[in-house]
C-alpha cells in the first residue's frame, strides 16, 4: 500500500510524494499509478471490503484505489447506483445521472435552432459580473480538503480545468453541430468565445485556490475533438473558431505556473503541435494507440519549454483490459514503462474501464504496475 514505502535512506515516503515528484519529472524509485476511471462495482467492493459501496462512497472509492496501489487521482469516477455503465462522482453518487441529464435536454431539430440558441446567450463580456469568484475558490478548496481528509498522505489529488466547451454537440446533437459549424461559423465562434470566457473565469478560481491552499500545481481535463482518423472539423476551422478561445481560457493557468495535462481522444496527431506550442499543454492522457497515436510517438515529443511531456497511460480499455488475459495486461504494463521511460510517467488505463472487464485484469494492471514499475525505476530490469 502507498504510504509504506522507503527510499534509499530508509525514510518512508508517501504515495502523495511519489505522485508529486513524478509530475515534477524528478527521479523516483516507486511508480506513479493513477486511480483509473473504473466502472466495475466489483472492483470497489472487493478491494474496499464494503458490501454496500454507496453507503460511504468517497471513503470506499479512496480505500479501494489505495489498496490497489494507486497514488494519483485526477478525477473520481464510480459506476452509478442506477446503471453500472454510467458514471457518477463518489462524493455525490445519488445526483442526477447522465440518462436523466440527456432526457431533460432542450430539443434541437435543426442548425437554425442552434443558431437561435447561440444568439440568445449572454455576451462573453458580461459573464464576469455574475461570477462569484470567492464562492468558486472555496468550492474547490472544500473538495480537496474532503479528499485529503480521507486519503491522508497516501494519494495526490489534482483538479480539473475549464476548456472552451468544444463539445456543444453533446447538447445540440452531432449532425446539428456539424451543420451549424458549416452554415453559421460566426455563431459557433461566438459560442466558443463565450465558453472560453467562462473557462477563463473558472481557471482564475482554480489558480487562486491552488495558490491559497497550497495545492499541487497541476490540472487535468480536455475536450473530445478528434475521431479515430483526425479532428472532427478541419484543423483550419479549429484554428479560426476554437483554439483562440481555448488559449484565452487557459492563460490564467500559465500565469500561475500551473501545468496542464490534456485528455486525448482518437487520433490527436493533427492538432498535437497546436496543443503543445500554442495552447501550452505539458502532458497527455488517454491517447488511443489503435489510431496510430502511440505511446512511443508521444514519448518523443517536446513541450514548448523543451521538456518531455508528462504521459499518463496507456493500457487500452477497448482491447487489452476487456479482451485480454491477466498475462497480456502484465505484458502491456511492462511495455508502457519501457516505452515511456523513468521520468514523468504515470501508469493507468486509457479511459473508463467498463463493467465487462474481468476483475483479474484490472487487478493485474495495478499489481503488476506496482511490482514491475518499482523494478524498472530502480534499474533492476
Amino acid at each position: 500500500m502507498c504510504g509504506q514505502l522507503k527510499n534509499k535512506a530508509g525514510k518512508y515516503i508517501s504515495g502523495e510524494e511519489i505522485a508529486y515528484r513524478t509530475l515534477m519529472r524528478e527521479k523516483v524509485e516507486e511508480p506513479c499509478i493513477i486511480a483509473s476511471w473504473c466502472m466495475k462495482r466489483e472492483f470497489f467492493s472487493y478491494l474496499s471490503g464494503d458490501r454496500d459501496i454507496y453507503r460511504n462512497a468517497p471513503a470506499t472509492a479512496v480505500k479501494a484505489f489505495i489498496k490497489a496501489g494507486a497514488n494519483l487521482c485526477p478525477q473520481f469516477i464510480m459506476p452509478s447506483p442506477k446503471t453500472e455503465h454510467l458514471a457518477v462522482d463518489p462524493f455525490n453518487p445519488f445526483s442526477e445521472d447522465f440518462t436523466e441529464h440527456y432526457n431533460s435536454r432542450k430539443t434541437f431539430s435543426s442548425p437554425e435552432d442552434v443558431r437561435d440558441y447561440i444568439e440568445n446567450l449572454t455576451d462573453a463580456g458580461s459573464l464576469k459580473y455574475n461570477f462569484d469568484m470567492d464562492s468558486e475558490i472555496k468550492k474547490r478548496a472544500e473538495y480537496f480538503k474532503r479528499c485529503k481528509n480521507i486519503a491522508k498522505d497516501r494519494m495526490l489529488f489534482i483538479g480539473g480545468f475549464a476548456t472552451a466547451g468544444f463539445g456543444g454537440y453533446d447538447l445540440w446533437g452531432f449532425e446539428n453541430f456539424l451543420l451549424t459549424t458549416l452554415l453559421y461559423p460566426e455563431h459557433i465562434k461566438r459560442y466558443y468565445d463565450i465558453e472560453g470566457e467562462k473557462g477563463r473565469l473558472h481557471n482564475i478560481a482554480t489558480s487562486e485556490a491552488i495558490k491559497k491552499y497550497d495545492l499541487a500545481p497541476f490540472v487535468y481535463a480536455g475536450d473530445d475533438i478528434c475521431f479515430n482518423n483526425g479532428s472532427m472539423i478541419s484543423v483550419e476551422s479549429l484554428k479560426k473558431l476554437y483554439f483562440p478561445a481555448l488559449k484565452k481560457a487557459v492563460q490564467p493557468l500559465h500565469d500561475a505556473g500551473i501545468k496542464i495535462i490534456w485528455h486525448c481522444d482518437g487520433d490527436v496527431r493533427p492538432i498535437i503541435d497546436i496543443l503543445i506550442n500554442d495552447i501550452g499543454v505539458d502532458g497527455f492522457q488517454g491517447f488511443q494507440e489503435e489510431t496510430g497515436c502511440t505511446l512511443k510517438h508521444m514519448s518523443l515529443l517536446k513541450t514548448r519549454n523543451g521538456d518531455k511531456p508528462l504521459l499518463w497511460g496507456s493500457v487500452s480499455v477497448t482491447t487489452t483490459l476487456p479482451l485480454g488475459t491477466a498475462e497480456s495486461v502484465k505484458k502491456d504494463v511492462e511495455r508502457c514503462f519501457d516505452t515511456a521511460g523513468k521520468e514523468g510517467f504515470a501508469l493507468g488505463s486509457t479511459s473508463s474501464i467498463l463493467p465487462e472487464t474481468p476483475l483479474e485484469n484490472i487487478l493485474a494492471l495495478y499489481e503488476h504496475g506496482s511490482k514491475y514499475g518499482k523494478q524498472f525505476l530502480k534499474g533492476i530490469i
